[in-house]
């Protein structure tokens, strides 16, 4: 029986799906003792394709179940979580790659059995060696799980280990969520006194957004969750004021990255216009 599962839901990305399970069957941990199960949320590409192969090649270590009643990745999660067998539910993307020490050093912050969630470390990474302008400002935003877990209580699922008995005790993700639902369990749990903990170790690698419509998509997404939060009385921070609107000469920064005065430019003028694009969303 393993003691890990780990669940990573996935729609239309056979690309980003190959790389995540080639990372997660060559992990440095003992092939016993985890799972990995794909939960395809009714992908029309080659997607399942990708899965079966590696069900196929892996019979003891890879399963995929299909979740397409409803379109969100945290309904994919749940489908997840109703097969998985390890008593430890570990949660990534398929546009992420594991490091080889992943597990291991996930596992290990879960030994305290004080201790119900784990949140580790999320780095990005560029198509090449320097970001262009969309990688250096949704890199700049930052996915801080450190301060995610400092400051508000909870952990993205992007790199996120969480004990079985938290889903029987307080519930599923919230599958009409597609952005946000890891802020809303998370704190679901924490404000009723379960630990999470910020592992700096357990690392996963996440690509930043390389053109403007990626950047888009998210931020679309991202505002959706907000919106629902907010409803929810759950966002106690960030909430609409027409202040907002103020234009600003800031722009998130990367310490160690130097930019030229007009890519400086241009980021004043990113950052104002998904910051308008945010508030008008989530009206």
């Amino acid at each position: 029986m393993p003691q890990l599962s780990v669940i990573i839901p996935v729609y239309n990305n056979s690309s980003g799906l190959r790389k995540v399970l080639w990372s997660l069957v060559n992990q440095d941990f003992d092939k016993i003792l985890y799972e990995i199960i794909v939960s395809d949320n009714g992908s029309t590409d080659k997607t399942l394709d990708v899965a079966k192969e590696y069900a196929d090649e892996y019979p003891q270590l890879v399963r995929y179940v299909i979740e397409n009643k409803i379109q969100s990745s945290y309904a994919a999660r749940n489908k997840g979580i109703i097969i998985a067998k390890g008593k430890i539910l570990v949660f990534t993307d398929a546009d992420c790659i594991a490091d080889k020490d992943w597990l291991k050093n996930g596992f290990s912050s879960m030994t305290q059995s004080s201790v119900s969630m784990v949140a580790g470390r999320i780095k990005f990474t560029y198509k090449n060696s320097e970001p262009n302008i969309w990688e250096y400002y949704d890199s700049a935003e930052k996915l801080n799980q450190k301060s995610y877990v400092k400051n508000a209580g909870f952990g993205a699922t992007a790199n996120l280990f969480v004990r079985k008995k938290m889903f029987d005790k307080y519930g599923l993700f919230l599958p009409e969520f597609q952005s946000g639902g890891d802020y809303e369990f998370g704190r679901r749990l924490t404000q009723l006194g379960e630990v999470l903990l910020y592992a700096e170790t357990s690392l996963v690698y996440h690509p930043a957004r390389f053109t403007f419509r990626d950047k888009l998509a998210k931020s679309k997404r991202v505002a959706k969750g907000q919106k629902m939060l907010e409803r929810m009385g759950l966002l106690n921070h960030g909430q609409l004021n027409w202040r907002q609107l103020i234009l600003t000469k800031h722009y998130p920064s990367l310490p160690g990255i130097n930019i030229r005065i007009d890519e400086k430019i241009m980021l004043v003028l990113i950052n104002n216009f998904f910051r308008y694009y945010n508030f008008f969303k989530r009206l």
